[in-house]
């Protein structure tokens, strides 16, 4: 096969000129140019179709043209007319934020294999008529908050079908807006783990034309989503409204400072363990010396870790030394006589060491009578006081001799 004469290459050559001129053209021009393939998807979109409903061209390419401009009879009526002829088509086109246009269509088929159409050519022109209005007040309002907040807002029908799927956060999502029209819910996402209380939403909502408030995990993403029935004149569901948001980020962070309250809650509680050790000084004797502010809390927890050493160990005193505490507040000072009151009801004896006199202020102040308690000026005292009771208690009673009997006669 010989080469082309220069002749054809110039032809050519011209030819290629000509279409990347035109296109530029359609690119530029005022109307609305769109083409899609087969599928409906689109692969070309000029500032005229970005100008008319709203969508640049970043948002439109590679979505479907029934879903992204059309809703119901709409888009089944464009589908019907790739295949009819090529005269002029009004549609009524969704505008991005709400509101439509009424556009005439003209379409221009492109051949692809086997002289077959591979994709087609659409110009669209604005139209006067009742049908090109402005967005009401709450298309507006809806508008906004689709475009805005992190959102998405969909619906399905009593059989699961998408009948509406929108907003910013259907973006984050990763997914195309409005691209799941027409799908089945339970088919999308029936097998899929982390959408499985929103489906148990979803039914609760068909069945029990219940409201819910959850939780879930989908598309790598954390979804608060309120789910609500749609009812007819009788009552009856019709649909199911969903709004899910995006809190990813503060369920994140909610995660981590729950994970730092707990660790900071571990290291208070080992704080004080290691500030209120429970020391046995001697057989039967426990003592623990507190040292620092004694508040309510630490003094609920050593009231529990007291006792419950005096009744594993079986002690017989427990000594506390209020050496390195300054001062105790009215509760606390409350907490602690309880304390003793306690240890008393385990058959053991409280013995109070190292009173200042701004603690005995504040539990004079309360008006109890310690007279009953030991208290001994330092911890010494205390242990020797403990000591001698019981070096008491173990000293045997003395015998007395037993009468001597007398016999007759003597």
């Amino acid at each position: 096969m010989g080469l082309p004469s220069s002749e054809t290459r110039i032809r050519t050559t011209e030819g290629e000129r000509v279409a990347a001129a035109s296109v530029e053209l359609l690119d530029r021009a005022p109307f609305a140019v769109i083409r899609h393939d087969a599928d409906l998807v689109i692969t070309g979109w000029n500032e005229g179709a970005a100008r008319c409903f709203g969508y640049g061209g970043d948002e439109a390419l590679g979505r479907n043209i029934a879903e992204l401009l059309f809703s119901g009879d709409a888009a089944e009526a464009w589908r019907r007319a790739l295949s009819e002829g090529d005269e002029p088509r009004v549609f009524d086109c969704i505008k991005k934020g709400g509101g439509t246009l009424a556009c005439e269509w003209r379409k221009q088929a492109i051949a692809g294999e086997q002289d077959r159409p591979g994709s087609w050519l659409w110009m669209g022109l604005p139209v006067p008529g009742p049908s090109a209005r402005e967005p009401t007040v709450d298309e507006r309002v809806l508008g906004v908050l689709l475009n805005t907040l992190p959102v998405a807002i969909w619906a399905v029908d009593r059989e699961g079908t998408y009948i509406f799927h929108d907003g910013r956060g259907v973006d984050v999502a990763g997914v195309p807006r409005r691209s799941w029209l027409g799908l089945n819910l339970w088919e999308l996402w029936g097998s899929h783990e982390g959408a499985r209380e929103t489906l148990a939403q979803v039914t609760a909502a068909l069945n029990d034309k219940q409201s819910t408030h959850a939780f879930a995990t989908a598309t790598d993403h954390t979804w608060e989503s309120w789910c609500l029935p749609d009812l007819d004149e009788r009552g009856e569901v019709r649909a199911v409204i969903v709004v899910t948001l995006d809190v990813t980020e503060p369920k994140r962070a909610e995660t981590e400072l729950r994970t730092r309250l707990e660790l900071i809650q571990r290291q208070q509680r080992l704080i004080q363990q290691l500030s209120t050790p429970i020391i046995q000084v001697w057989d039967g004797v426990l003592t623990i010396p507190l040292v620092g502010v004694v508040d309510c809390e630490r003094a609920s927890v050593l009231m529990d870790d007291l006792l419950r050493e005096v009744s594993r160990s079986g002690s017989r005193y427990a000594i506390i030394d209020l050496t390195g505490v300054d001062t105790v507040d009215t509760q606390t000072a409350a907490y602690l006589i309880n304390l003793v009151r306690a240890i008393c009801l385990l058959g053991a004896e409280a013995v109070i060491t190292g009173i200042r006199a701004t603690v005995a202020q504040t539990v004079v102040s309360l008006g109890v009578d310690l007279s009953e308690v030991p208290v001994h000026t330092n911890l010494r005292s205390g242990l020797q006081h403990c000591i001698q009771k019981m070096a008491r208690e173990a000293r045997p009673a003395p015998q007395r001799e037993a009468p001597k009997l007398r016999h007759r006669g003597q």
